[in-house]
């Protein structure tokens, strides 16, 4: 049964949102010199590469990740190509992409041509889901979102779209790669750090194929 991991790459240099740490992996101890061991030490925000967002991200009363159920991010997901020419996914888009009652929706945009693989610079333009299309999600039962990008929202306004999914508690999942993901059914695997009283956090996510 075919595996897909739909997780970046953590190094440095990678792209960040503007303003949030950059990634720094330093060694501590080396083999050789005056160690046994070799270690290293790692810093980085939490919103960034692979990782999930819960209500505290955007809700300062919102519920943190002590209080996530891990149940949410295993399980059957449908992965959504949303068309190349669609640059903020609305509630029409939706209705036209005819998405059904899906408890986890992972979409698939034209960001995933060029992220995460030929990234250089962070791009303002990327493909994000505007709130009528977050307000949909809601009214059909979804409890999980991701997208192939650092952020659901646009990024003209971060706090909207975070706010209409959180403000449900629907767990948003961000920074995937899906370049070698077709379109389709697939059970999802995601487990974050365990990060105590914390708005998100970094997850390894994979995708394992269904078979009718």
């Amino acid at each position: 049964m075919k595996l897909y991991d739909i997780s970046i790459n953590l190094h440095e240099g990678m792209v960040t949102w503007p303003g949030d740490p950059a990634v720094k992996i330093d060694w501590v101890t080396r083999i050789g010199k005056d160690s046994d061991a070799n270690i290293s030490a790692l810093s980085y925000g939490l919103h960034t590469g692979t990782h999930i967002d819960v209500p505290k991200h955007f809700l300062d009363d919102g519920w943190d990740m002590d209080n996530l159920d891990l149940g949410v991010l295993l399980g059957e997901c449908e992965v959504v190509q949303v068309p190349n020419d669609c640059d903020l996914i609305c509630r029409e888009d939706l209705e036209a992409l005819e998405i059904g009652t899906f408890e986890r929706v992972l979409f698939k945009t034209r960001n995933s041509q060029t992220w995460p693989k030929d990234a250089v610079d962070f791009d303002e333009g990327f493909v994000a889901l505007g709130p009528s299309g977050a307000d949909y999600l809601v009214e059909k039962g979804c409890k999980l979102v991701g997208i192939d990008y650092l952020s659901i929202a646009p990024f003209n306004d971060p706090p909207t779209t975070h706010k209409r999914l959180l403000e449900a508690s629907v767990v948003i999942l961000e920074g995937l790669d899906l370049s070698d993901v077709e379109p389709g059914r697939y059970e999802l695997i995601c487990l974050p750090i365990k990060l105590m009283g914390r708005e998100g956090a970094p997850a390894r996510a994979i995708l394992r194929q269904l078979t009718d």
